[in-house]
């Protein structure tokens, strides 16, 4: 099993989880908090740039959401997923990121750059360039 494969696990045993603690009650919310902090555990970049794209999923893809009370959707599972397989240097279903997405992921190892161990920064960046952000 896979890095990625795992974490999509996790995140469906946090969404049972979540269900069971209140008696079939769904809070999606305390879910998507819950899957928030899961991939900034799972990320291998810097702590602020995992924070940073956690919090970027979750505004960009669930609280702008039309059913916000019934997320994360599948679709936005893959979603965090991609963005994990993108910092985590793993290659898996990331070509659903956006070019907003990448810009995203951009803007925050730009911003902690100096903080990165060298190679990993130097990953990032030429997938970035890869797929015609930089």
């Amino acid at each position: 099993m896979t890095l990625v494969e795992k974490f999509r696990t996790d995140i469906n045993r946090t969404i049972k989880h979540e269900r069971a603690e209140n008696n079939g009650r769904y809070n999606a919310d305390k879910a998507c908090d819950s899957i928030q902090k899961l991939f900034e555990r799972n990320c291998a970049v810097p702590g602020s740039v995992s924070r940073a794209i956690a919090f970027y999923w979750r505004d960009e893809y669930i609280d702008h959401s039309s059913a916000p009370e019934n997320e994360p959707t599948e679709e936005n599972i893959d979603k965090i997923c991609a963005f994990l397989s993108f910092l985590n240097d793993s290659d898996e279903g990331e070509e659903i990121l956006s070019d907003n997405d990448l810009e995203e992921i951009n803007d925050a190892v730009n911003d902690e750059a100096e903080t990165m161990p060298l190679d990993q920064l130097q990953s990032l960046m030429s997938k970035l360039v890869d797929r015609g952000i930089l």
